[in-house]
């Protein structure tokens, strides 16, 4: 019995060829009775069972589909998509993708989650100072100015008002100024509400989605994973255990257990910046230089000089066995408070957590706030820090508001980072590994 092929030429040479059927590559034997193709064409082969001395299959049968008009070159071309996907193992890592998306998409329906398709246009991309946004032009001139989305939480919280309890996004979000090893203007996040729950509730799903993702991968939550050799990883291989539960540590915690510093979240920047220097830390740059000469340095500006570059890289450094392991960070400053409720009896610090595994933050999460007059008040505070910093002055997004006015239930919420999800999963040092097509590939 023979097997008939489609698919294109890789290698050809005097007596065997390499072909790309879609799936793999494979290479077979050419016998001198049939006509020699060129490297690229697109043919049709068919191939017998029996096995050539040389212990590849026999092609008893080849056609030329198509030649491409640039098989005067050689192929696959450096410059080419072909050569971009397949010089390394960037095809069978979106293969993979493809199965971790297929995969996220069981989970939430196991847990009777309804998937939303969340509009990428709107009409704010968000407040908050580290996010800058993309504008999109409106050639009819038709209505006011419209931004990708930075993150669909406005419009899925608007769908909790609306009466729905689980949701999900699974899509595309836009963030301007982001690109590097594990940024890119484009990625995929994830995003999940559970109303009548608390962010412990989502916390459980990131631990408990992350680790199942592993097994599915890897056969278990435990597995390798392969970095540049330094002084703390000498092999280049680091044992990543996603297994639950995950440990929580509040960023009091981390902060004092690593930095030594109490910072309570209460603090003025100013008695924080004194803080730092009692502590022999620098005191970074101002953030701006006032109207009057004078400089203001922003809060989150001098805490993250610290937490940053002394406390984060020890919150992702291995345990004493030499294994990395996840760490849920929780309760948050206050002014850093982002979209997230304050802690009921501990106002300084807020209901927010990120979870961090071997270097890489993977998501952000919080109880959310439901009070329209401190989100509106938050929105304020933000959009005049963003004019005093000169930043783009983005609109408040009223309909938001509303809904919140209008009552949103009690809510816990996350936002994963998909492709470093992946980046950690399938062993790749820099996002473009997991993309169809990174920023500067485009």
């Amino acid at each position: 019995m023979s097997t008939r092929l489609r698919g294109r030429l890789v290698e050809v040479s005097s007596q065997t060829l390499l072909f790309d059927d879609g799936d793999e590559r494979v290479r077979y034997f050419l016998p001198d009775s049939l006509p020699s193709p060129r490297a690229a064409d697109f043919v049709e082969l068919t191939v017998s069972e029996s096995v050539h001395s040389t212990g590849l299959p026999v092609v008893e049968s080849l056609s030329v589909l198509a030649t491409p008009q640039g098989t005067g070159q050689p192929f696959p071309s450096p410059g080419g998509d072909y050569f971009r996907l397949n010089r390394d193992r960037r095809r069978q890592l979106l293969a993979k993708r493809g199965q971790a998306l297929s995969s996220i998409r069981r989970y939430f329906a196991q847990h009777d989650f309804l998937e939303i398709e969340a509009p990428l246009v709107v009409p704010s991309p968000g407040l908050e100072l580290h996010l800058q946004g993309f504008s999109v032009a409106d050639a009819q001139n038709s209505h006011a100015p419209r931004y990708l989305i930075t993150s669909p939480e406005y419009q899925l919280k608007r769908l909790l008002v609306s009466g729905l309890r689980r949701i999900y996004s699974l899509g595309k979000v836009f963030r301007s100024g982001e690109a590097g090893p594990h940024h890119n203007p484009e990625f995929t996040m994830l995003e999940w509400y559970r109303a009548y729950e608390d962010w412990r509730a989502v916390a459980q799903d990131v631990a408990s989605l992350s680790a199942q993702l592993a097994s599915e991968l890897h056969g278990s939550p435990r597995f390798v994973r392969t970095v540049e050799p330094s002084s703390e990883v000498p092999t280049g291989k680091q044992i990543i255990d996603l297994s639950l539960p995950w440990p929580e540590l509040t960023v009091r915690q981390a902060v004092l257990m690593h930095s030594g510093l109490d910072v309570r979240g209460d603090e003025t920047s100013p008695e924080l910046a004194a803080k730092l220097q009692a502590g022999g830390y620098r005191v970074p740059q101002p953030t701006l230089i006032d109207d009057e000469g004078q400089p203001f340095w922003a809060w989150d500006d001098l805490f993250f000089s610290v937490f940053l570059d002394h406390v984060e890289p020890k919150l992702c450094a291995p345990g004493p066995d030499g294994v990395y392991r996840p760490l849920i960070l929780c309760d948050w400053p206050s002014p850093l408070c982002a979209l997230a409720r304050r802690k009921p009896g501990s106002p300084h610090v807020v209901e927010r957590f990120e979870a961090y595994v071997a270097g890489l933050e993977l998501c952000n999460g919080f109880g959310e706030l439901c009070d329209p007059d401190e989100q509106r008040q938050r929105f304020v505070h933000d959009l005049q820090e963003r004019k005093r910093r000169g930043l783009a002055a983005y609109p408040i997004d009223e309909r938001f508001l509303a809904a919140l006015a209008e009552g949103m239930p009690p809510s816990g919420g996350v936002a994963l980072g998909v492709d470093r999800l992946l980046m950690l999963l399938l062993d790749a040092s820099h996002i473009r590994q997991v993309l169809p097509f990174g920023i500067d590939e485009l």
